[in-house]
This record gives C-alpha cells, sequence and structure tokens, in this order.
C-alpha cells in the first residue's frame, strides 16, 4: 500500500512550528552553554543581568514548548482529517 501524502497549509504551518521551537530550544542552550565556566555554573556580570537573561530564557523555553506541542498538534489533527 502506498501512502501519498498531500501537503496542505495546515500540516506546513504545524511544520514550521515545529521548526522554530525546536530553533528556539537550540538557540537557548546554545547560550547557556557558551555562559558556562569551569565547574558547571552559569557566569553573569551582575545579579540584574542574571535575573532579566534567566527570566527571558525560561519564557522563550515556554514558547518553543507550545510552538512544538501546537505544531504536533496540527500535524496530527490534519493527518486524522485526510483519512
Amino acid at each position: 500500500m502506498i501512502l501519498a501524502l498531500s501537503i496542505s497549509s495546515v500540516m506546513m504551518y504545524g511544520a514550521v512550528l515545529i521548526s522554530i521551537g525546536i530553533g528556539l530550544r537550540l538557540f537557548v542552550s546554545q547560550r547557556r552553554f557558551n555562559r558556562r565556566g569551569y565547574g558547571g555554573a552559569q557566569h553573569y556580570s551582575t545579579y540584574w543581568s542574571a535575573l532579566f537573561i534567566s527570566t527571558f530564557e525560561g519564557i522563550l523555553m515556554i514558547v518553543s514548548a507550545l510552538a512544538i506541542v501546537s505544531g504536533i498538534f496540527l500535524l496530527v489533527v490534519e493527518l486524522f482529517n485526510n483519512r
């Protein structure tokens, strides 16, 4: 049995959301990795920069998780609608 999928706009939106989510996660992870010192702790110049950067990166991680979950949801819904 050959399964031929026609790519719809909903599937494209799902794929784009998944890509954006993974890209945001990689961006935040790379920044956290580059901030680590010899002991494994993250080093910041001031308390306020640590507070702002940690909050901003936490929000980005939540947004990326939502983008990945919604992209998967769009793909699954579109696959079940095409049956």
